[in-house]
């Protein structure tokens, strides 16, 4: 899906570039002249988008990427930057937007996947109710853990984020969380003998 939102772009008395064109695009440049914009652009531009193509394999979503990367930059980027650092910010912005692309498309084919098969819990309403109430016995921390790993697939980085706990703490409370949940279902008869 693509959205295009028409900006016109005016240069002040000191040189800096402004946008004009509603609410969206209020106070979208930063203090970055015009010229020197363009002059980023023409430079990393191609290189930019070959890189996003390369990585994303699909040309409508490259181009997708490629203009949202730029207008990232243009909105958030710090006019401190030098020449390099604006080219690595920019690749840096491209390489995110696309791994959270992939990420959504992961989530929905997984999620797809899932209302596609039957499951046990279709044969047994019950059953998922009884699955909610064993779930509640773990501590909320512990259902968190869980949930964001298995149902939503994040990985540790990201799930240490979400938390707020160190990477090599989530694999440790992941282990004992999984650990524990494994139990809780092997009292009640659904886990391994």
């Amino acid at each position: 899906m693509r959205f295009s939102i028409p900006i016109t772009i005016e240069v002040a008395q000191d040189g800096a570039a402004m946008a004009q064109g509603g609410p969206l695009t209020d106070r979208l440049f930063n203090s970055m002249t015009e010229a020197a914009f363009q002059v980023l652009y023409q430079e990393t531009g191609p290189m930019l988008r070959g890189y996003i193509r390369r990585l994303a394999r699909d040309a409508a979503l490259a181009e997708d990427i490629f203009q949202d990367a730029f207008l990232r930059f243009l909105r958030t980027c710090p006019a401190n930057l030098d020449e390099r650092q604006q080219k690595a910010y920019l690749y840096r912005t491209a390489t995110s937007l696309l791994v959270d692309h992939w990420r959504r498309a992961k989530r929905e084919r997984m999620w797809g996947l899932k209302t596609l098969f039957v499951d046990k819990t279709l044969d047994k309403p019950e059953m998922g109710e009884d699955m909610a109430r064993l779930f509640a016995r773990l501590k909320p921390q512990e259902q968190a853990l869980l949930w964001l790993a298995y149902v939503e697939g994040f990985d540790h980085r990201e799930i240490a984020s979400a938390l707020k706990l160190s990477e090599r703490s989530v694999r440790v409370l992941l282990f004992r969380a999984r650990k524990k949940m494994a139990g809780i279902l092997t009292d009640v008869g659904l886990g391994p003998k």
